[in-house]
C-alpha cells in the first residue's frame, strides 16, 4: 500500500474515531467507506476495520457481560448460603463490596472498547500501520492483498453484508447501517442490495413489534392501576374483598404481563441467534435468506448472480 496522504490519514482516523458514536452503530465508518472505497485503498481498509470493530464489539460485550453476570449472581448465591445467619436479616457485607466491582467492570469494559478505536485514530493520523486483532488480519488477507480486485470486492461485500446483519444487536439504531449500504451500493452489488435490505426489514419488523407490544404493555399497566384504584383498595387498605369483575380484570392484566415477558424472553434470543447465523453465513461468503422474509424480498428484488457469492 502506498504512503497515505494527509487527507487519507484524517479520513481513516475519523473512521476509527467514530467509535465515540458506537451506540448509534457504525454509521460514521460506513459513510466514509461508501464515499472513499473507490478513491483510496488505505481509507477503504481502515473504514472496513472500524465498522466491523464497532459492531462486533457489541456482540463480544454482550457475551462477556452475560457470562460475568452468571458468575456474579452465582457467587452471591453461594456466598450468601455460606455466610447465612438466621438471626440477622441484614444482607452480608460482601454484597456491597461486589456490586461496585460489577459496575467498575461494566464501565471499564466500555472504556476499553472506546480506547482501541481512539488508538486506531491516533495511529492513522501518524501514518502508522494499525490492525484490530483478528479483524485487521482477515481484511488484509481477503481484501487488501486479494489477487484480483474482483475477488477483493466479493470478500468486501461479504464483510459488509455480515455487518448489516450483525447490527441487529443495536435494534433501533442498527437499521442505520443496512439502509446506508442499500442506498450507496444497490447499483453496484446485487448481493449487498439484497442482504442489506433483508437486514433492514428484519430489524424493522422486530423493532415495530417491540414498540407496539411495549405500548400495549404500558396501556395495560395504566389500565390496571386505574382499575385497582377504582376498586377502593388504595383508598381503604383495610378492605379485604373486591368485586368479581375486578378479580377477572386483574387476572387478565396479569396474564397479559406474563405473556409479554415470556414472549420476549423467547423471541429476543431467537431474534439475535437468527441474526448471528446470518452474520456468520454471509461472512463466510455464502448467501443467506431469512425464513419467509427472504422469499418475499426476492419477489421484487433480483437475486445475486452466482459470481457474486463467494464460497469458502
Amino acid at each position: 500500500m502506498e504512503q497515505p496522504t494527509s487527507e487519507e490519514k484524517v479520513l481513516a482516523a475519523l473512521a476509527h474515531g467514530s467509535v465515540i458514536l458506537m451506540f448509534l452503530g457504525p454509521f460514521g465508518a460506513v459513510i466514509i467507506w461508501a464515499i472513499q472505497r473507490t478513491k483510496s485503498k488505505y481509507v477503504r481498509y481502515h473504514a472496513l476495520q472500524a465498522m466491523g470493530y464497532q459492531t462486533f464489539s457489541f456482540w463480544a460485550w454482550m457475551i462477556v457481560i452475560f457470562l460475568f453476570m452468571l458468575l456474579f449472581f452465582g457467587l452471591i448465591v453461594v456466598l450468601s448460603i455460606i455466610t447465612s445467619d438466621s438471626a440477622s436479616s441484614t444482607p452480608p457485607d460482601f454484597i456491597f463490596f461486589i456490586q461496585p466491582l460489577f459496575m467498575l467492570f461494566l464501565f471499564g469494559l466500555w472504556g476499553l472498547m472506546f480506547l482501541f478505536g481512539f488508538i486506531g485514530a491516533v495511529f492513522c493520523m501518524m501514518g502508522k500501520d494499525f490492525r484490530y486483532p483478528f479483524i485487521g488480519s482477515w481484511l488484509q488477507n481477503k481484501v487488501l492483498h486479494a489477487p484480483t480486485e474482483e475477488e477483493a470486492e466479493r470478500w468486501e461485500d461479504a464483510w459488509v453484508a455480515s455487518i448489516c446483519h450483525a447490527t441487529a444487536i443495536l435494534q433501533l439504531w442498527g437499521m442505520i447501517m443496512p439502509i446506508i449500504v442499500w442506498f450507496s451500493q444497490k447499483e453496484r452489488s446485487a448481493r449487498l442490495k439484497f442482504q442489506s435490505m433483508q437486514a433492514f426489514v428484519y430489524q424493522l419488523i422486530v423493532t415495530v413489534a417491540y414498540i407496539v407490544s411495549y405500548v400495549g404493555f404500558f396501556i395495560a399497566y395504566i389500565f390496571g392501576i386505574a382499575i385497582f384504584a377504582a376498586s377502593g383498595i388504595m383508598s381503604d387498605p383495610s378492605q379485604t374483598t373486591v368485586s368479581p369483575e375486578f378479580e377477572i380484570v386483574f387476572i387478565v392484566i396479569m396474564a397479559l404481563f406474563m405473556i409479554f415477558w415470556l414472549a420476549w424472553m423467547i423471541l429476543y434470543p431467537a431474534y439475535l441467534i437468527t441474526a448471528g447465523v446470518a452474520t456468520i453465513r454471509t461472512l463466510r461468503g455464502h448467501d443467506f435468506k431469512y425464513p419467509l422474509l427472504g422469499k418475499l424480498i426476492l419477489k421484487w428484488m433480483p437475486a445475486p448472480t452466482a459470481h457474486e457469492v463467494v464460497k469458502s
